[in-house]
Order: structure tokens, then C-alpha cells, then sequence
């Protein structure tokens, strides 16, 4: 008899674990759908994706001239990294957007804007080769770059697929993602995906 019972206790204890499990799978799903995705939060200033990005004369380390903007020969995208020396996050992320640009097959090309020393310090002390950086303002002034560390992707004709501030990985990623859904931002998407839940038909409860 003591057997029996303690027998169907632990059922009663394996049925009610169960049905935690179950519930709590359930949640985090419902979760998992309300949590935005993390995305580089574009900024409503300046050119915008879709737009061919403004062409602008700029001048590398080397001293060479370049224009940003222009359809690329190579036919590589190009990953506009906005930094500057007195930007810990941008130095921090410095390592991991090259090994993004590198896995994605992109071309980065950083930016910065202000002491030409300062640059060359920071490029030395990263190893940054000096066709890989350019210094304008006027560069940052033509995207209305506001804050840092910021990116600007390009496709190879010149027009701006996503743009937004960065200081993940995950972030520099979301360029990709919201370039390849068609959405100028994640922001965007979110947008539309509560947009579109919000349009839904109500379900008909009169009889037919």
C-alpha cells in the first residue's frame, strides 16, 4: 500500500513538472516574438537607405584622393566605420568590425575627423594600413553623422543599403539583415510587423 501510494505521488510530481515545462516553453515563445530584435538604431537625419549615398572627395593616409559614393570597380560593398581616438567603444569595436567586413567580403573604410596626429597614432597602434582610413568632415557632414561609433554600408553601385549606430557585432550584422528583408532599419521592421498586427480582421462570431 506504501508503495502504491508513493508510486502515484511521483506521478502526480512528474505530471505537474511537466506541465511547468510546458507552460514555461510557452511563455518564453511569446516572449521570444514581443523581444525587438537587436538592430543598429538608424537615425531619421541625412540620406536614408535605398538612396544613392552623396559623393564626397576625401583623402586617405597615403595622401591619395578618393570619392565615397562612387559605383566601387571592384564590385565589393563598402563599410563606412565612423571613429574617433576619444571614442573608447569605437576602438573597441575596431577589432570586430574588421573581422566582420572580412567574413562578409565587404571593404571597410574608416573615417574619422579631426587631429590628423591623433589618427595616425590610432592607426599605428591598430595596425590600421593607410589606405584603410580617410580624415574629412566632410564626410561625416554629407551622412549627418551625429554620434559615434556610427556605420554606413554600401552596395558596389553606391547606394546606402543601412546605416545606424553600432557597438556589437549583432549590430553590424543588422545592416545585412535589414538590407536583405528590404526594410531601411529594424526599426522599420517593427514597425511594420506591429503595423500589420494591429490591421489584422477581426474573426467573424455571428452564425453564418
Amino acid at each position: 500500500m506504501t508503495l502504491f501510494v508513493s508510486q502515484t505521488l511521483l506521478w502526480v510530481v512528474v505530471a505537474v513538472l511537466a506541465l511547468a515545462v510546458f507552460a514555461l516553453a510557452r511563455q518564453i515563445g511569446v516572449l521570444y516574438e514581443r523581444i525587438a530584435p537587436v538592430g543598429a538604431l538608424a537615425m531619421g537625419q541625412g540620406p536614408q537607405s535605398g538612396q544613392a549615398a552623396p559623393v564626397v572627395r576625401a583623402h586617405l593616409l597615403t595622401g591619395e584622393a578618393v570619392f565615397i559614393g562612387m559605383p566601387r570597380a571592384n564590385g565589393r560593398p563598402q563599410l563606412l566605420f565612423f571613429v574617433s581616438p576619444t571614442c573608447p567603444i569605437c576602438k573597441q569595436l575596431l577589432p570586430t568590425a574588421r573581422l566582420f567586413a572580412h567574413d562578409e567580403g565587404i571593404d571597410l573604410l574608416l573615417v574619422g575627423d579631426g587631429d590628423l596626429a591623433q589618427y595616425r597614432s590610432m592607426a599605428r597602434s591598430y595596425k590600421i594600413r593607410d589606405d584603410e582610413m580617410i580624415i574629412s568632415g566632410d564626410v561625416g557632414r554629407a551622412f549627418h553623422i551625429g554620434k559615434l561609433p556610427s556605420a554606413v554600408l554600401l552596395d558596389a553601385r553606391g547606394v546606402i543599403v543601412a546605416q545606424g549606430l553600432v557597438n556589437s557585432r549583432e549590430h553590424l550584422e543588422s545592416l545585412i539583415t535589414v538590407g536583405e528583408t528590404g526594410f531601411a532599419s529594424v526599426q522599420h521592421f517593427i514597425d511594420a510587423k506591429r503595423k500589420n498586427r494591429s490591421v489584422e480582421p477581426e474573426k467573424d462570431t455571428h452564425n453564418a
